[in-house]
């Protein structure tokens, strides 16, 4: 079997044709490709749930196969208390673009699971979120100046 290194060490030492290291280096993508699809698909809806409730460590994308936005994630969360907690809010926003708008694992597999569910997830996620903003907005008051004057009389 041909493996990608030993393709271009061919094809270095003259043993292939341009041509030919073309084909076979299409035939070794299509062959890995295939062999990426016969992996099991990771389940959207358990992706969603850990993007919601432990989106901010990257435990989603663990469990998707995307190792390096997860440690990205995993790592901003940690060193967070040393920069007044500003990279928890990139890393929400983060976390909320990922749990809309990833379909698929790291090997190109698309998320399994019941359509319906799966977007019903994401819809209740920005109506919470909506609820949550909106909320806030009710209970940040803002401070009566009026009330703060100390009378100096």
């Amino acid at each position: 079997m041909l493996d990608a290194e030993k393709l271009q060490e061919m094809y270095d030492h003259g043993d292939l044709s341009e041509e030919e290291f073309v084909v076979q280096k299409k035939r070794l993508a299509a062959k890995i490709m295939q062999e990426n699809k016969k992996l099991p698909p990771k389940n959207g809806i358990i992706y969603i749930l850990l993007a919601f409730f432990l989106g901010s460590l990257g435990l989603h994308n663990f469990y998707a196969g995307y190792w390096g936005r997860a440690l990205s994630q995993l790592c901003l969360t940690l060193i967070a208390p040393w920069f007044l907690y500003v990279p928890v809010f990139f890393v929400s926003i983060w976390v909320l673009l990922e749990l809309l708008f990833v379909g698929k694992g790291a090997n190109g597999v698309p998320f399994s699971g019941r359509r319906s569910v799966i977007l019903g997830l994401k819809a209740a996620t920005v109506v919470v979120l909506a609820l949550a903003f909106s909320y806030s907005s009710l209970v940040i008051d803002e401070p009566d100046f009026e009330e703060m004057v100390i009378d100096i009389q």
